[in-house]
């Protein structure tokens, strides 16, 4: 799926469930809303098939035998954590309505070793994958404890790099540092489900679904790129599945 037809399939769904559910509802919460913040822990798969090449070439210089470093690393998944804040929460009787921002903090590195005649030689490789999202939910009520999320959209803004450092005996001999031209726009599409803990303030927030994101390119500022020449591999081909849980603060306006 391409990132336009998630793009018009999420604002179909929200238009076709909001105007669906607006007859005959009951305003909640205040007389305004609500409002609140929240922090929880996220996963969020990629394809990096440009990085994965170009991290096991570096490994092949360093242990070109693989006498020591056997397995080839692949950079699959960043785990981090996500702050952020439910900007406005409108609830009626059958369903709720949504607006969101946050901060999130993906990562995911890999340390490899090797001896070789000049003495202990170091590897670090670090994705990070570090993004702003914005976005909106639409969901309904299924208990009074309980909430579904129908559908979530977001839209990323991220702030990547990809950061390799080499060391002799401990002792730092490069750093590179790679980034895309510019800040990557991606989209999330998903699904959760809302646990009150104490309805209205406090609740536990699950959700699940797929990011997509598209680099083709990282460069480091002496120019060496991702992918090498002359492969046509993407840095980051695109992304896969995602899942958060965090926990919800939230107080009527």
């Amino acid at each position: 799926m391409k990132f336009s037809t998630a793009k018009y399939f999420l604002v179909t769904s929200l238009i076709l469930l909001f105007v669906s559910n607006m007859q005959a509802q009951t305003f909640g919460f205040g007389c305004l809303g609500l409002s609140g913040f929240y922090a929880g822990y996220s996963r969020q798969n990629f394809v990096t098939p440009a990085i994965n090449d170009y991290v096991n070439k570096q490994i092949d210089l360093i242990d070109p035998f693989r006498k020591t470093i056997q397995d080839n690393i692949q950079f699959q998944q960043g785990t981090g954590y996500r702050i952020g804040a439910n900007i406005f929460r409108a609830k009626w009787d059958r369903f709720f309505f949504t607006a969101k921002g946050y901060y999130q903090f993906l990562r995911e590195q890999y340390e490899v070793s090797t001896l070789n005649q000049t003495g202990l030689i170091r590897e670090k490789y670090k994705l990070t994958m570090n993004h702003w999202g914005i976005g909106l939910d639409l969901g309904i009520p299924l208990f009074w404890i309980l909430d579904w999320k129908i559908v979530e959209g977001n839209v990323t803004f991220f702030n990547s790099e990809f950061d390799q450092e080499n060391f002799l005996n401990n002792i730092v001999q490069k750093e590179i540092k790679f980034n895309p031209d510019k800040n990557k726009v991606g989209y999330f599409i998903g699904s959760g489900l809302i646990l009150h803990l104490v309805p209205d303030y406090l609740s536990i927030e699950g959700t699940a679904g797929y990011n997509f994101i598209l680099i083709e390119k990282m460069e480091s500022d002496t120019g060496l790129a991702i992918p090498l020449p002359p492969s046509q591999n993407k840095a980051i081909e695109k992304g896969s599945f995602s899942a958060t849980i965090q926990l919800n603060v939230g107080f009527p306006l």
